[in-house]
């Protein structure tokens, strides 16, 4: 069986980090299947085949472009594959073949809204609409479609009407093997940023649904209530949502309490600048994590602490206890001042937070790039067989 991936987002955050680790755990599991797999320019040297049977093929058509339904289609249908996976929504809509996706939530079904935007109102209204066509099709399409929780698979059977129960599979993810590894001297990270002794950790991306602004009025309620002396650390990357709250809390003269790396260097002109190794040491140093978001599909940056004993705080959302359990202290992502209570008892309360970094560790343990590269296969196995 010939089977193609669009890996075309491997070595970004997000989908990217999801795609190399399907790709290099099935490079373990299959030494059967031919694979083909679809890279960018920028990351084409960044994956090497460790697997004979893996055959990389440069595809430089950038997502959500006219190109990638041209161009990158062309590309594809001239593999000639049995089987093409996109561990996204993005699919060349006019491709043939059968398709398997992994698609990771329905936050711009399920809460994405004007407020929220940068672009203008009318835009923003023909965006949404034209990307849940192109989501309704690539589900319509997908011979099955992988999802990371019970949580996004309640809501696409709550929002998406008609199709069969066996269309969807349930595969976790697995913490990133790279963010296992301790790294030598995380104080030089810490100096680089200027970053103190007591800090509070957070991960991810600025978007509506990640409550970034209720995160920050929770922090100052942290100082001047609890008078907490430490900082409030954020990486992102740089795009224009970070920009905003960048820009917030620099006019708040809070920009030495609430650090924004992605902008420690007005130099750097690449979106992401916080390296992984950089990652690592930050939780390795921080007192805690912290994740106030409205909505995720499974939020994995908590587990990748957790691997290095950093305790965390959650919003109590349906993903996080279903992911989380009992291994994580939640709060009301809707009250700052729960937020900022609840962040006030993990720093203070040694024994408690003891207790969260011994529950990390098992906690953890549930989730294994292994086992959903497992199941991926097995659902390339039946689509494939499904067809004869």
């Amino acid at each position: 069986m010939k089977i193609g991936i669009d890996a075309r987002f491997f070595g970004k955050a997000g989908p990217g980090r999801y795609t190399k680790n399907i790709i290099q755990h099935l490079e373990k599991l299959d030494k059967v299947n031919q694979y083909i797999i679809f890279l960018c320019r920028d990351n084409f040297e960044q994956y090497l085949p460790q697997n004979p049977n893996f055959k990389k093929v440069l595809a430089d058509y950038r997502w959500y472009s006219f190109q990638e339904q041209t161009g990158f289609l062309l590309k594809v249908l001239s593999q000639k594959l049995d089987l093409f996976y996109v561990p996204h929504f993005n699919i060349p809509v006019l491709y043939p073949g059968r398709i398997v996706t992994a698609i990771p939530d329905m936050t711009m079904h399920t809460f994405s809204t004007e407020r929220g935007t940068t672009l203008p109102i009318w835009y923003f209204r023909l965006k949404k609409m034209v990307y849940k066509l192109v989501f309704w099709w690539a589900v319509l399409r997908s011979c099955r479609v992988i999802v990371p929780s019970k949580t996004v698979l309640a809501e696409f059977k709550q929002n998406l009407h008609g199709f069969k129960t066996t269309k969807y599979v349930l595969a976790y993810e697995g913490v990133d093997p790279d963010f296992k590894k301790e790294v030598k001297d995380p104080q030089k990270v810490l100096g680089k940023y200027k970053v103190g002794a007591d800090f509070i950790l957070s991960v991810g991306s600025m978007y509506e649904h990640k409550n970034m602004g209720g995160l920050i009025t929770a922090f100052r309620i942290l100082r001047d209530r609890y008078n907490y002396p430490g900082q409030l650390v954020l990486v992102s990357k740089q795009d224009k949502f970070s920009a905003r709250f960048y820009e917030e809390v620099k006019n708040l003269g809070l920009a030495e309490q609430i650090l924004f790396l992605a902008y420690a260097d007005p130099r750097h002109q690449s979106e992401i600048v916080v390296s992984d190794e950089e990652i690592i040491a930050l939780r390795m140093k921080a007192r805690l994590y912290v994740m106030a978001a409205f909505k995720e599909g499974f939020s994995l940056t908590g587990l990748e602490g957790m691997v290095l004993g950093l305790p965390a705080a959650l919003s109590d959302i349906e993903c996080h206890k279903e992911v989380y359990g009992d291994s994580v202290l939640y709060f009301d992502p809707n009250s700052p001042e729960d937020i900022a209570e609840k962040l006030n008892t993990l720093l203070t309360d040694e024994t408690l937070r003891q207790s969260y970094i011994n529950k990390g560790y098992e906690q953890v343990k549930k989730y294994d790039w292994l086992e959903t590269a497992r199941i991926t296969l097995n659902v390339f196995n039946e689509a494939i067989k499904d067809r004869k």
